[in-house]
């Protein structure tokens, strides 16, 4: 291939007689092949023309010698293909500056006469000739190629090859479509009745071409004659009709079009023909489709004219009743064929309704005659194959059952027959009520005088008598959700009464609702859901849930639904493959409960699912996303039995045998397993690591079934009031075999994510009765974890923070220093080696964006002085000196960026403008001082004790004492030296760009902190030796604009005489951007940065 004179000996090699293998001739196709695409799009690249036609003449005159007799029938397919595919391409390269003759040049080889002008009205211009049929055949492989090469839209070209291939289809249409067309008319006037495989390349081709070509050359008397006689021949039909639509489908303007339709007759045309064979049906289905679309774009262009849209619409008309006759068909593949047409329709219909205006006659008894097909083909076939129980269970080990095929192409049937039924719902409220609703309770009532049968399909007596076969069962609850749905769709669903628009208007929500409500109830009366069969009861118990607000007003209802839950065809279905959507669904049932109706259920409802709880670890199931299979299902059961245990109204005691009975097993079984083998064997069984993982998961499942503690009372030193002490202590049990076994096991990944899960579900519940363990959790965490681990523990730690203040203060200070060595750990340890890959970046920027997020908590949760601790305050510089110089200077991530510089901007608010912790740091914004300065309440406010002064005596730290003082100091020191620098080196360093959204935030902060930290060196704030704030009993803290006497301002005197000047600012513009630090607000102050900054920029 790479040889300058390769492709000639593959050029003699292919054509040399006797002929070679059939490989080795495919190879040589392939050399010559290669050599025209190196000649350039245009065949011009240097010495290319010479190459080109001298192949040209080898392989035409191959041809002509050599498949003109019987060795084209023996010649491989394969073979044949690929050297059509040459000269396709070698035609490309020379047309037509080069080979002007090759359409003419192929057809010739054909035998076929060569005429250019439009076939005759009784086709006598078209001779007959010497037409030889293998090479017709061989034309038609050209052919094809070449439209595939040049025009079919699914292979990619470039702007090189996209120009040729236009400046080709210009040539052709001038010299060569009238020639081609003459050779289609002759090949299927004189063979089509001999050879019909050339007749249906023929017409493929005229369909492929079809769309660029003169549609004259082929829309007249005697191809159309030809074309409409095939549709009754058996064996060209669907090729005929394939045609005939491409035709029909050709882009053209309305009115244009509207007169090809009418030429054509094609709707009488297809009202003609015999239709019963399914495969011809879906061809007929794809022209009456093509046709309505067409005849429904002219109906509503306004472009036409009145004239022309009045006979569209009546054309249109014309074809409904075929396009319902279609959509009746049996086959899916037909019935979807006239899908398109059927929305297009449904959507100008709803325009008209929208629009006021009335509809026809005609398209009244449409909507009439639709809607009952559209209800019927929802339904399941008869002969719809379900596996048997034993099946299900065999093969589905995850308890899930696998979508097939055919069960998702019905899905999507479906879903497109709801599209049209909700559609008509719009356009005829009324009609759809008569017909859905109508449809679902009739097959209510029959089910509740004869029952419902699991086995057979069918009704018992025929549709709508005796026993309920499934099919009907499951369309009566599939019709339940699609009327809820669309009542859903307007406003949602209010079932204490209510009153809101229905759609379009038609009629009182109110009653609509009233409407559904009865239908549920006799959904529910009917006793549908004592079927087995599969279909029947997951959508029955959804339809349950999705409609929740039923239950509000008919309470009485909630205890036949759970006794169905909890029955053979609910929880206990004998097709596993259902039961874990079935025990989702009784989770979000027995949430949509009160809790104090749920004391009632407790005992028979633990009673009837202990059989499923039995915990089975299969390391096979752990699947992508920590998915464990059937167990993830179980874990639904186990929350949903601590929510039936949780009313305050049940009897402790009752409580207590309960929580016993689910809790035991539980404990037992870790425990055994825990005892079974050393902790180093324990650590390489991993059946025995997810067993324990399934143990503790499930134990913390159960607990959050039990209601959060009360945000006013998270942080309380007394036991929460919805737990008693008994239960207390079965939980407070429960986590110290939680923190013993992770202690132990603290290497295992499966171990660490349980007992992460479960004590963050005690933390909530418990509320501050769980801090104790917080420690040992995150010591044993932080040890071994990872950093998708450390994530979830940064925010759980933000969590606690957040909801337990300030009684966290001693644990959360405790923490600090071994989360953050943590963090900075794994951030060193990238710094040093780089990011092994995308995956591994992405979740480095995620930690460092959770690290300053779980910072920021702290600060907002008025935990501040938790670094200010005796074991903290030491290691302050140095906590915050990465967070300053690295993670505020990453431009390439400024959502981090941002929260650096925020974390700081809080650190200032809270040690250099309020160190004594008089407000909420939360609420400590630039505009919040204006309002605190404004108050006339706010001496009085500061007498009242503050979350920060808390959780300062809570950690034995003295904020006026000297060592506070001094850490503070050595705080503002570090700002002056290295955080104010990178206020202003951040946003000019290279690749920061000042007009990206994201990086205008990260000014805006800057700028806020810039504020804030002159607020730090005002005199009446902060004195040098912190006397003035500690005579205050509030800091009468300057209102932006900052105003003041900026010459007794530190901040202030530094920046104009010290930094500014030494990062190259003339001595006026550094004295002018002080000024409007200290005279506009934090908008305007952002604004005269941004200026000053570009200004700065500039050479």
């Amino acid at each position: 291939k790479q040889s300058p004179d390769g492709w000639q000996v593959c050029l003699q090699l292919f054509t040399k007689v006797p002929e070679r293998r059939s490989e080795t001739r495919l190879f040589a196709l392939q050399v010559v092949e290669a050599m025209i695409a190196d000649a350039g799009v245009r065949g011009s690249a240097n010495g290319a023309a010479g190459k080109l036609e001298t192949t040209r003449k080898v392989l035409l005159e191959f041809v002509s010698t050599q498949y003109s007799g019987d060795r084209y029938r023996s010649e491989p397919g394969f073979i044949k293909n690929t050297l059509a595919h040459t000269i396709t391409v070698l035609g490309l390269a020379m047309y037509p500056a080069q080979w002007p003759t090759f359409v003419k040049d192929m057809i010739g080889l054909a035998g076929i006469p060569d005429a250019t002008g439009p076939v005759s009205e009784d086709g006598a211009s078209v001779g007959t000739g010497n037409l030889q049929p293998q090479l017709a055949d061989f034309l038609i492989k050209v052919l094809s190629s070449l439209d595939e090469e040049m025009v079919n839209r699914a292979v990619p070209r470039g702007a090189e090859e996209l120009a040729r291939n236009t400046e080709i289809k210009d040539a052709m249409r001038v010299a060569d479509v009238g020639r081609m067309a003459n050779a289609w008319y002759t090949v299927l006037s004189q063979l089509a009745g001999t050879h019909t495989e050339l007749a249906c390349g023929v017409l493929q081709l005229m369909g492929a071409y079809v769309s660029w070509i003169d549609i004259n050359l082929v829309v007249n008397q005697p191809f159309m004659r030809i074309l409409f006689e095939l549709l009754r021949v058996p064996a060209l039909r669907c090729a005929a009709c394939h045609c005939l639509t491409s035709i029909v489908g050709k882009g053209m303007r309305p009115m244009e079009k509207l007169c090809l339709l009418q030429f054509l007759g094609v709707v009488d045309a297809m009202a003609q023909l015999d239709a019963s064979d399914a495969e011809f049906a879906e061809e007929v289905g794809r022209l009456a489709n093509v046709t309505g679309i067409e005849l429904t774009s002219i109906w509503t262009d306004k472009a036409a004219t009145g004239e022309a849209q009045a006979a569209a619409c009546a054309m249109l008309e014309q074809l409904l009743p075929l396009l319902l006759s279609f959509l009746s068909h049996t086959q899916s593949e037909v019935s979807s064929a006239v899908f398109p047409a059927i929305n297009d329709v449904l959507g100008v219909l709803k325009k008209l309704q929208r629009e006021g205006v009335a509809l026809s006659t005609v398209q009244q008894q449409f909507l009439t005659q639709i809607l009952p097909v559209l209800v019927e083909k929802l339904q399941y076939r008869d002969d719809y194959a379900w596996p048997a129980p034993s099946d299900a269970a065999a093969g589905d080990t995850d308890g899930s059952l696998d979508e097939d095929d055919d069960e998702a192409m019905f899905s999507e049937l479906r879903h497109s027959l709801r599209v049209f039924i909700d559609a008509i719902g719009q356009i005829a409220p009324e009609l759809y009520d008569s017909v859905v609703l109508a449809t679902a309770q009739d097959i209510f009532r029959q089910c509740s005088q004869y029952g419902v049968s699991a086995e057979r399909a069918g009704d018992e007596g025929g549709r709508g008598r005796g026993q309920l076969g499934w099919v009907r069962a499951e369309l009566g609850i599939y019709l339940t959700q699609a009327f809820g749905e669309r009542l859903s769709s307007s406003k949602g669903l209010r079932f204490g009464g209510t009153r809101f628009a229905q759609p379009n208007g038609a009629g009182s929500g109110t009653l609509a609702i009233a409407t559904l409500k009865d239908l549920l109830t006799m959904m529910i009366q009917s006793g549908i859901v004592g079927s087995s069969h599969p279909a029947i009861a997951p959508m029955y118990f959804e339809n349950l849930v999705r409609f929740g607000g039923y239950f509000e007003v008919e309470r009485d209802a909630a205890a036949p639904v759970l006794q169905s839950f909890l029955g053979a065809t609910g929880v206990h279905h004998q097709y596993r493959s259902v039961r874990p959507r079935i025990w989702y669904f009784l989770h979000r049932f027995v949430k949509l409960l009160p809790a104090p109706a749920l004391a009632t259920y407790s005992s028979d409802f633990v009673s009837a699912v202990a059989g499923l709880l039995k915990i089975s670890a299969d390391p096979s199931s752990i699947g992508v996303g920590s998915s464990y299979g059937l167990f993830d299902s179980q874990l639904c059961l186990f929350e949903a039995c601590g929510m039936v245990l949780a009313p305050p109204n049940l009897e402790d005691s009752t409580r207590m045998a309960l929580l016993q009975y689910l809790f035991d097993p539980l404990f037992t079984g870790a425990q055994h397993t825990m005892n079974a083998q050393p902790p180093d064997q324990l650590l390489q069984d991993q059946r025995a690591l997810l067993q324990i993982h399934h143990y503790l998961t499930a134990i913390g499942s159960i607990v959050k079934g039990f209601p959060d503690v009360r945000a006013d009372k998270a942080a309380s030193a007394s036991a929460p009031e919805q737990l008693s002490a008994s239960t207390m202590q079965v939980f407070l049990k429960a986590a110290d075999m939680c923190v013993a076994i992770l202690e132990a096991l603290c290497t295992s990944h499966l171990v660490r994510e349980a007992a992460r899960f479960t004590l963050s579900r005690m933390l909530s519940v418990l509320g501050a009765e769980a801090l104790p363990y917080l420690p040992r959790l995150i010591d044993s965490l932080v040890s071994s974890c990872a950093v998708e681990e450390l994530l979830d523990l940064l925010g759980l730690l933000g969590l606690a923070v957040f909801k337990f203040k300030p009684y966290v203060a001693p644990t959360a200070s405790e923490l600090l220093l071994p989360v953050i060595s943590k963090v900075y750990g794994f951030l060193d340890q990238v710094a040093q080696t780089g990011a092994t890959g995308t995956d591994e970046a992405v979740l480095l920027q995620d930690l460092r964006k959770a690290y300053l997020t779980w910072i920021a908590a702290i600060f907002n949760s008025d935990l501040d002085n938790i670094f200010l601790a005796p074991q903290n305050a030491q290691h302050l510089v140095t906590i915050f000196q990465p967070i300053a110089t690295q993670l505020a200077a990453d431009h390439s991530n400024p959502q981090s960026q941002r929260l650096a510089f925020g974390v700081i901007t809080k650190a200032i608010q809270a040690w250099l403008v309020d160190p004594l912790g008089h407000h909420t740091l939360a609420m400590l914004t630039p505009a919040a001082l204006a309002a605190i300065n404004n108050s006339a309440s706010a001496s009085s406010e500061s007498s009242r004790p503050r979350l920060r002064q808390a959780a300062a005596q809570a950690l034995g730290v003295s904020l006026g004492s000297d060592s506070a003082r001094e850490t503070r100091e050595q705080f503002r020191q570090f700002v002056v030296s290295s955080v104010l620098p990178a206020c202003f080196a951040a946003p000019t360093q290279a690749g920061f760009d000042l007009a990206d959204a994201q990086s205008s935030l990260v000014v805006a902060e800057i700028a806020g902190l810039l504020q804030m930290m002159l607020l730090s060196g005002a005199p009446d704030v902060a004195g040098s030796n912190g006397s003035a704030a500690t005579t205050m009993s509030a800091p009468q803290m300057l209102s932006p604009p900052i105003g003041g006497d900026l010459n007794q301002n530190q901040c202030a005197s530094y920046l104009s005489t010290g930094l500014l000047p030494e990062l190259g600012c003339p001595a006026n513009m550094a004295t002018e951007f002080v000024q409007a630090l200290g005279s506009l607000d934090q908008k305007q102050f952002k604004k005269y940065f941004v200026a000053f900054l570009n200004n700065s920029a500039r050479p």
